[in-house]
């Protein structure tokens, strides 16, 4: 049995399901010509939140704790950057970092410490590669070009289906 409790795994997975619906819906309906501009603070909030609750749920490794805490105030940035609260360069770039980072190395390490297993786990650890892709570029380290949209894509895609397997483990057990 996975060490993190499953009743805040299945939390996690509702707020991974709410930022997965509303980053695919801020990827897609521009192709239909709406411009939904707040959606993308919504889903960096639910990911905050997915990501505390995770943390807290966490029990055997303070790296996991600390990393996943570190992501979720990178995206704590984002949501304040992304809803027109001005704030200085550097605090969005330190956000982008920090919410890169820390989703990337907390959901390894939870996969690697097992307290996230199967399915849910390697979901987890591909979605938050697609984070740090999608974070980097918007910070310019690179340029996606015309594949932006598809990392967009790709990342609600990873949120949803990661939150819907966090979910089922929840009611297989």
């Amino acid at each position: 049995m996975a060490a993190l409790s499953r009743s805040r795994r299945a939390t996690a997975g509702i707020a991974f399901i709410v930022a997965g619906a509303a980053l695919l819906l801020a990827a897609l309906l521009p192709f239909v010509g709406v411009s939904v501009p707040w959606l993308y603070p919504i889903a960096y909030a639910a990911i905050t939140v997915g990501l505390v609750i995770l943390a807290l749920g966490a029990v055997t490794s303070a790296v996991t704790k600390v990393a996943l805490f570190a992501g979720a105030l990178g995206w704590a940035i984002l949501v304040l950057t992304n809803v027109g609260i001005a704030v200085p360069g550097v605090v969005g770039t330190i956000g982008i970092v920090l919410a890169a980072l820390g989703t990337l190395v907390g959901a390894i390490v939870l996969y690697t410490g097992r307290e996230i297993v199967n399915r849910s786990a390697i979901a987890f650890v591909v979605t938050a590669i697609i984070a740090a892709l999608f974070l980097l570029s918007r910070a310019g380290l690179f340029s996606l070009g015309q594949f932006g949209e598809i990392v967009t894509i790709a990342l609600g895609a990873g949120f949803l289906i990661t939150g819907v397997l966090f979910r089922q483990t929840e009611r297989k057990r």
